[in-house]
């Protein structure tokens, strides 16, 4: 009875130990991701093309508002552009993200949860580095002062918790939400 109840937990402790790693992406359906972890660029991007220049867009419609998160104003076309996110789609491989601004992620194996780390590297615009309280404090803003769709997106996350400057976890209040991880 001994050696059975030790193979048992020997077991339990097998399964909690193999339960969730960084990875440099996240698929929805769990499948292996398309490009490896060292990646330099995806099939579709040009490492060639020409680099340096000016952009410019022009738009048909006017704008009083350079924050695309809040009801009030309307934003510029494309302001978008200027924010990156924790991570980022790939456009030849749906429902799958890839580590942008977080260079690893892990996810719950009962989706309970999801942490990204973020690179050291990452940086504001001022060269200030981003930190997992920046994430905190810009997911609350978001909730908080944002439109009425970022509280619906989000309902089901339950917590966001910096658990050290560069590691974040967003817990959830339900896990038979797949996708919620990947947004």
């Amino acid at each position: 009875m001994t050696s059975l109840r030790n193979a048992l937990l020997g077991s339990l402790l097998l399964c909690s130990a193999a339960q969730a790693a960084p990875q440099h992406a996240l698929t929805l359906y769990n499948e292996p991701p398309k490009y490896p972890a060292d990646f330099k660029h995806t099939d579709y991007v040009n490492p060639d093309a020409p680099k340096g220049g000016t952009f410019r867009e022009s738009s048909l419609t006017g704008f009083d508002s350079f924050n695309p998160f809040i009801s009030k104003g309307v934003p510029a076309d494309n302001i978008g552009l200027i924010y990156d996110t924790l991570a980022t789609q790939s456009l030849d491989e749906p429902f799958t993200e890839y580590g942008l601004v977080a260079g690893k992620i892990e996810k719950a194996p009962d989706n309970s949860w999801v942490r990204f780390y973020l690179r050291p590297e990452a940086r504001f615009h001022d060269g200030h580095p981003i930190r997992a309280e920046d994430v905190v404090f810009s997911f609350q803003t978001l909730i908080k002062d944002g439109t009425p769709l970022y509280r619906t997106y989000y309902a089901d996350v339950d917590e966001v918790i910096a658990e050290d400057p560069l590691r974040v976890l967003f817990k959830f209040k339900r896990t038979n939400n797949r996708e919620l991880p990947l947004i």
